[in-house]
C-alpha cells in the first residue's frame, strides 16, 4: 500500500501504477483529497491517494513487495492503451463565455469572489459587485471579520485590492473599487482633512510636499491630488527611512 500524492488524480494514478509495475486496472486505490486550481492559483491542493494492487492486501508485507517490485520493474509507457484509460478524467474543455451584457459580467465575478472568500479563515457575509461607473467595478465586502480581511493599517486590503485589480482589468478589462466595510470611506475622508493643509499651499506657494504616507493612503491623496492639480507635476518620492511621501511641483519645461 502506498501514498501517493500528485497534482492531479490522473496523474497518481499514473504514478502509482509506475511504482507498482502494472496497469492502472490492476489498482485498488481510495481519493483522500481530491485536487482543486484554487482561485486564481492560490489555496491549489494536490490529489492524494492510497493504492495498492488488486492481487494484494494493504498490508506491512505488501508493501515491502511493492517496493521490490518497482525497482525491478521497467517504467511502463504512458501512450500505451493497456497501461492507462484517461477517458474518465479528460473532459473537454469549456468554450470560454463572451459575456454580452453587465448583470452576467457582475454576477461572474460575485460567483468567483465567494468561491475566494470560502478559502478563506475570514467570516464575510455581504457581497455585491456593481457598476460605480463605465470603466470602475465597486465591489463591496462586509462581515463579522472585516477587520481581521483589512489587516494592520490595511495591508490585506492592500493585498486583497491588488489581487482583484490583477485578475478584473485583464479578463474584464474594469478598473475596480474595493470597500471592506467602511474601511475606504474612512480613509477618504482622513485624507480629505489632511489634504486641505497641502492644496492650500500649492495654491499659496505653487508647490508642495505631504508627510510621509503609508499604503492605501498614500494612492489615495495622490489621487486626489492629480485630480485637483492636472497642471501639476506630482509623484511619489522616499526619504532616507524609506517612508514615501508625494511632491507637487511645476513641471519643467
Amino acid at each position: 500500500m502506498k501514498k501517493i500524492t500528485a497534482p492531479t488524480l490522473q496523474e497518481a494514478l499514473s504514478q502509482a501504477a509506475l511504482e507498482f509495475g502494472c496497469s492502472v486496472t490492476e489498482l485498488e486505490y481510495e481519493v483522500i483529497q481530491y485536487e482543486s486550481s484554487g482561485f486564481l492559483g492560490l489555496f491549489k491542493k494536490q490529489a492524494i491517494i492510497i493504492a495498492h494492487t488488486k492481487d494484494s492486501t494493504p498490508t506491512s508485507s505488501s508493501l515491502k513487495h511493492s517496493n521490490s517490485t518497482t525497482q525491478q520493474s521497467k517504467p511502463v509507457q504512458s501512450n500505451s492503451a493497456e497501461f492507462f484509460d484517461a477517458s474518465e478524467f479528460i473532459k473537454d474543455p469549456e468554450p470560454k463565455q463572451t459575456f454580452q451584457t453587465r448583470e452576467e459580467i457582475i454576477a461572474e465575478i460575485t460567483t468567483s469572489i465567494k468561491e475566494m472568500l470560502s478559502l478563506m479563515p475570514y467570516k464575510i457575509s455581504t457581497i455585491q459587485v456593481s457598476f460605480s461607473d463605465p470603466q470602475t467595478l465597486y465591489i463591496f465586502l462586509d462581515g463579522a471579520d472585516s477587520a481581521l480581511l483589512i489587516g494592520e493599517r490595511g495591508y490585506r486590503y492592500k493585498a486583497l485590492s491588488y489581487l482583484l485589480f490583477n485578475w478584473i482589468q485583464p479578463a474584464y478589462g474594469y478598473n475596480i473599487r474595493l470597500e471592506i466595510a467602511q474601511f475606504l470611506q474612512n480613509q477618504e475622508e482622513a485624507i480629505d482633512a489632511y489634504l486641505v493643509g497641502i492644496i492650500n499651499e500649492v495654491r499659496r506657494e505653487g508647490k508642495a510636499q505631504t508627510k510621509p504616507l503609508d499604503g492605501v493612503l498614500a494612492f489615495i491623496a495622490l489621487k486626489k491630488l492629480r485630480n485637483t492639480f492636472p497642471d501639476k507635476y506630482i509623484s511619489f518620492r522616499q526619504n532616507a527611512q524609506n517612508e514615501r511621501y508625494i511632491i507637487i511641483n511645476d513641471f519643467y519645461r
